[in-house]
Order: structure tokens, then C-alpha cells, then sequence
């Protein structure tokens, strides 16, 4: 939910109580005044009454609204408003009238006046200005509403810019972040810290980017001399135990030579440093490394399945498309057996990858960790660049084994 949004929300709640407790409030409060007003009309017609009286005639009668009594002696019954029902004999129903009954003397006779007003007419009256009231007000909201609406749209069209300005922003790039200026305080200051802070990643970055150049370049170097003055050692006359001994440093320093790509190659991964390339073909870019791994897969007996059921089509660097095949072929062999099997099946929207190989297996939270491997003889970071590269493509890996190991790569879909 947007902060707008919830704002809105933490608005219309309580404006919808305030509005139905002022809706009772007013239609109370108005029937009141209304009924005192008539009680007052009432009163004053009473005067007219009397003065009617004094002129002397037939006595005024206008039932049910009006009813003059004489009376011989003192009536007992005092002023009095109250509501009375008289049978309507018209309509065959019963009415409600708002009645002021007072006895006066008037020429030394005694008379018992009665007014009534319709309740019916103050009660519709009443409604259909509770009702205005309820219209205007629910207008007033909505106009208000709106209004407020267009108004923290203006105030916060700079914090989308700005928000819209950091998800788009790349180091890579070698830019510096453009936000837009704010009289909002906090629209500053947040803006001094965000700055700020992409200002030192960026500078970490630039750092961690240089350590990582400069550690491919000064690492390699020396391991690459060592590597070829033991190549010139073994050409010479030496003896069985020297030679072995020799071999055995070769091969550390091949695997040491192996774990440094890779480390460097993760730091660039996860540091994006890797244009991002154009739409890549899996399918294809799995027919070619299979050629290149054909001498493997003979060596050691494989039957290869492959299954093309439609291309497997992402945005990715082509050479860590490359990376991803090599390094999912690569362990399908190397933890494969004898005369073993791999299956390859791809699809537009996913593809899996599933080999034959030793019964005991490990679980998906940790496969794919680093420095984890089933092969002591490897470094286990393959699957791990694997993984970073499945990950900053959009992409999920996951491991599962039944009868065989299996890898299988889906797409995610924008925003998971």
C-alpha cells in the first residue's frame, strides 16, 4: 500500500464516524429547534384565537388543527403541549399532532382552546434537512478529499522523481546521483543522506573495483611464473620421488590458480561488473560447451539426453552465459559415475539439468553455499557462481534429487 494511500485511509475512518455521529447529532439537534419553533407558533395563534372570541359569533373550528370549547365552570387542566393521535377517518389512519391545550377566561366565560400542528410535516421537514446536511457534508469531504489528494500529489511528485532517480541509478554508470531540490526540511535532509550515502558506496565500489583489477593481474603474475619454472623443473633429469613431489605443488597451485578466478570472478558478479549484454539463447549456448565437453563425456562413458522444447531466452553478458552452462556441465560430470547418464531439457520458461551419481546428496539450503562441495578435490564455487548469476538475471536455481541430481533454472517474473 502507498503512503498516500494509508494516509487517505487513516483519514476516511474517522471522518466516516465523525460524519455519522454529526448526521444523529444534527438530526436531533434540528428536531429539537424545529419543535420548539412550532411549539412557539402555537402559542402565538393562541392570541389570535382569543382576539377571534372577544368579536364575538360562531365559535372558530377547524378540526383537527383547531377546537374551541366553552365550558360552564373552571376547566381543571392547566397549559399543555404534548403529542396527541387523532384518527385521520379520510385517510383511515391514525396521526401524530403536536397539541397546546390551555383553558382561558375571556368576557367571564371559560373556554378550553386546542392548536395542533402536524407532526408529520416537522418530521419530514426534519429529515430532509438532516439529509442536506448529510449531502453537503459528504460533499464538503469529498471536495476536501480530492483537493488534498491533487495538493500531496504536488508535494510529493519531488520524492517519486527522486525515488524513480535511485532505482535507476548504476554505479557503473560513473555518474554522480541528480536529486531534485525540495523546500520540504525533510525532503532535504533526506535527500543530504541519501547523497551522502551512494556517494560512500560509490566510493567502496570504485575501491572494491580497483582491489579486485589490480588482485587479477598481481595474483596471476606470480602464480603463472611458478608455475612454469616447475614445468621447466620436470624437463630436467630428476628423480622419482622430486618429480612426484613436484607434481603435487603443480597441482595445488593449478587449484589455487582456479579458486582465484573464481573469487574474482564472484567479486565482479556481485559487484556488477558485467555489461548486461543482449538476449541470449540457452539452447545454443548449451549445444556448443556440450561439443567442447564431448571428450569428457567419452572419457568417462556418459549417455548425454538432451530435450529442446522451445528456447530458453534471457538478457545476459555472453560470457556469463557461458559460465553457467560450463560450470552446470562441469559438475553433471564431475560428480557423475561410470557409464552414468545426464539429461538436459529445456523450455521457454524453464530448464533442468540431471545427472547420475552418488546416493547421498546435499540438501538446497546449503548446495549452493560457498566452499561447499560433495568432490574434496574441487573448491565448490561453481554452483555458487552459478547461483549470483542465476540471481542478478532474474532468475531461481534450485536442487532437487529423486533417482537423479537435478538443477532446474526458472524465470521469475518481474518484481519477485
Amino acid at each position: 500500500m502507498k503512503f498516500l494511500e494509508k494516509i487517505n485511509r487513516n483519514y476516511l475512518i474517522p471522518f466516516s464516524l465523525v460524519l455519522i455521529v454529526v448526521t444523529f447529532t444534527g438530526y436531533f439537534l434540528l428536531r429539537s429547534i424545529i419543535i420548539s419553533q412550532a411549539k412557539e407558533r402555537l402559542i402565538s395563534k393562541e392570541y389570535l384565537v382569543e382576539e377571534q372570541i372577544k368579536k364575538g359569533g360562531e365559535l372558530p373550528n377547524l378540526p383537527p388543527v383547531l377546537e374551541v370549547q366553552k365550558s360552564d365552570r373552571e376547566p381543571e387542566v392547566d397549559s399543555l403541549i404534548r403529542n396527541v393521535t387523532i384518527r385521520n377517518e379520510k385517510e383511515q389512519e391514525d396521526e401524530l399532532f403536536l397539541e397546546y391545550s390551555v383553558k382561558r377566561n375571556i368576557a367571564g366565560s371559560w373556554y378550553i382552546i386546542k392548536l395542533r400542528q402536524s407532526s408529520f410535516e416537522n418530521e419530514d421537514l426534519i429529515i430532509i434537512l438532516a439529509i442536506a446536511v448529510f449531502i453537503l457534508l459528504t460533499s464538503a469531504f469529498f471536495i476536501l478529499y480530492l483537493s488534498a489528494r491533487r495538493m500531496n500529489r504536488t508535494v510529493w511528485s519531488a520524492f517519486e522523481r527522486n525515488l524513480r532517480e535511485i532505482e535507476n541509478y548504476s554505479f557503473r554508470a560513473g555518474c554522480d546521483i541528480s536529486l531534485v531540490n525540495s523546500d520540504i526540511e525533510e525532503f532535504k535532509r533526506l535527500n543530504s543522506v541519501i547523497t551522502d550515502f551512494i556517494n560512500k558506496l560509490k566510493t567502496d565500489y570504485t575501491t572494491l573495483k580497483v582491489f579486485t583489477e589490480n588482485a587479477s593481474h598481481e595474483l596471476q603474475t606470480p602464480l603463472s611464473a611458478a608455475l612454469m619454472h616447475l614445468e621447466e623443473i620436470l624437463q630436467k633429469d630428476i628423480n622419482e620421488d622430486v618429480f612426484q613431489r613436484v607434481v603435487m605443488v603443480m597441482n595445488s597451485l593449478k587449484r589455487l590458480t582456479a579458486l582465484n578466478q573464481n573469487l574474482l570472478l564472484l567479486a565482479k558478479i556481485e559487484n556488477m561488473q558485467f555489461e548486461a549484454g543482449s538476449d541470449i539463447i540457452l539452447n545454443e549456448v548449451f549445444l556448443r560447451k556440450i561439443k567442447e565437453f564431448t571428450p569428457v563425456f567419452d572419457e568417462k562413458k556418459l549417455e548425454l539426453d538432451v530435450q529442446s522444447e522451445g528456447n530458453f531466452v534471457i538478457r545476459m553478458n555472453e560470457y556469463l552465459s557461458e559460465i553457467l552452462v560450463s560450470n552446470l556441465l562441469s559438475n553433471a560430470v564431475r560428480h557423475n559415475r561410470e557409464e552414468g547418464m545426464i539429461r538436459i531439457v529445456i523450455r521457454p520458461d524453464f530448464l533442468y539439468i540431471c545427472n547420475t551419481g552418488q546416493e547421498n546428496s546435499l540438501t538446497n539450503e546449503t548446495i549452493f553455499n560457498r566452499f561447499v562441495s560433495g568432490n574434496p578435490k574441487t573448491a565448490g564455487l561453481g554452483l555458487e557462481i552459478v547461483r549470483k548469476i542465476c540471481e542478478i538475471h532474474n532468475l531461481h536455481i534450485s536442487y532437487s534429487k529423486n533417482s537423479l541430481h537435478c538443477f532446474t533454472i526458472t524465470k521469475l517474473k518481474s518484481g519477485t
